[in-house]
């Protein structure tokens, strides 16, 4: 049974919540605290596998207790429920919280909230790995492009469509963005998959103070993890960004679709990124018998560590609330036929780019290419739109490279 620990100092707000989830008692174990000093020390004594607590209280805030909470506890997957906040506030949140949540909150959506959050936690069945994902706060972003980016914040009269681009080129960038504007303290009627559209959105002021302050995007020694680039892995990412999409536009899907592709396919890749920043070590030797033994990564990555980056990085994008379609476009996309859902879907195409992607790299220094699941595009249907998804793929892949041959 997984154990809750809400904290918040107005007794009122306590009694409602154990109202509203007195019948989940068979499922959740639900503790209550008015007080941070008080959660820390119930946490000391009791595995906590969520905690959700308010962000202004006496003594200690939200913020500080859950950066002691993320410090003491990794595994514990760390909410945010709370009627009080400003940007700054939020910006202080960025780091330990995965999920901002506004009070009042209805019941179904807190419900829901826990009840995802729980079951990310069950999609990565090593405790290391766990660690290593829910104590991440930010994802390594490529210096170059930092620099750039910081260099256009820094102007008088900054280009809005120039920073969307520069973080659409970056999957560090892109995905604390994202968290950020998707937070329910925006309170957006529908959530934004384009790294443009969250950058004009949030606005200057709070651009700077997400990209400039040093404690959000962590810097990478790649001398950390032999065989490891970042380079490398921001290209291949963004070309299968760009064929998932080019997929996407040729099943003629909704313009919302086309994103999700697209920000999947960005993001299919972010698991390396949290495995060679959190265990450089063993990620090595990972990559080092996956090059000696000439087998994808993946499949040497769930037999070394019990899950492959896929799960990773869908546990981590889950836990920070981007949608869920992107979600799984990025746990799944070496497994499509685990996809619950029937036909099209990012899942689909970030499967199939990421194949046409590994592809057109040809003999690819870090990984070998990975094959197409022909059994699962069968049962689906969509085996006969392999040569149509190649060909609107063709032009955009040859501008990169070598053409495609499948």
């Amino acid at each position: 049974m997984k154990t809750l620990l809400f904290v918040d100092d107005e007794p009122r707000v306590l009694q409602a919540l154990q109202r509203q989830l007195y019948d989940m008692r068979h499922e959740w174990r639900v503790h209550f605290v008015s007080e941070c000093a008080k959660a820390l020390d119930f946490m000391a004594a009791t595995p906590v596998d969520v905690i959700i607590t308010d962000m202004t209280m006496p003594f200690m805030d939200g913020a500080q207790l859950l950066t002691e909470v993320m410090q003491r506890h990794p595994n514990t997957v760390r909410l945010v429920l709370s009627g009080h906040a400003d940007r700054e506030s939020i910006l202080r949140l960025v780091g330990p919280a995965h999920q901002y949540l506004s009070k009042p909150c209805n019941p179904l959506e807190l419900r829901g909230a826990i009840g995802r959050a729980l079951a990310l936690r069950d999609l990565l069945g090593n405790e290391k790995l766990k660690q290593v994902a829910t104590g991440t706060r930010s994802l390594p972003t490529l210096p170059a492009l930092h620099v750039q980016l910081t260099r256009e914040l820094s102007k008088e009269e900054p280009s809005m469509e120039r920073i969307g681009e520069i973080i659409t080129k970056d999957v560090g960038l892109t995905t604390k963005i994202l968290q950020v504007v998707n937070s329910a303290f925006f309170g957006l009627p529908q959530t934004i998959t384009r790294p443009a559209d969250a950058v004009l959105y949030l606005g200057l002021a709070t651009m700077r103070a997400l990209v400039l302050s040093a404690h959000i995007f962590s810097q990478f020694d790649e001398k950390k993890v032999k065989g490891f680039s970042i380079r490398a892995l921001e290209e291949h990412s963004w070309l299968t960004a760009t064929l998932a999409r080019r997929i996407a536009d040729a099943e003629h899907c909704d313009p919302k679709i086309d994103d999700q592709c697209f920000l999947a396919g960005l993001l299919h890749e972010v698991g390396r990124l949290i495995l060679a920043n959190g265990m450089p070590e063993q990620y090595a030797l990972v990559l080092e018998k996956a090059r000696q033994r000439a087998e994808p990564l993946w499949e040497v990555e769930r037999a070394e560590l019990g899950a492959s980056q896929a799960e990773v990085g869908g546990y981590l994008l889950g836990l920070w609330a981007l949608p869920n379609p992107v979600v799984e476009g990025v746990a799944l996309h070496h497994r499509p036929a685990d996809c619950a859902g029937r036909g099209f879907s990012p899942v689909i195409a970030v499967h199939v780019a990421n194949a046409f992607a590994h592809d057109q790299a040809g003999d690819h220094p870090y990984w070998p290419g990975d094959e197409i699941d022909f059994a699962t595009l069968a049962q689906l249907g969509l085996a006969g739109r392999l040569e149509a998804w190649k060909e609107k793929c063709l032009a955009g892949a040859t501008e990169h490279g070598a053409p495609l041959t499948v």
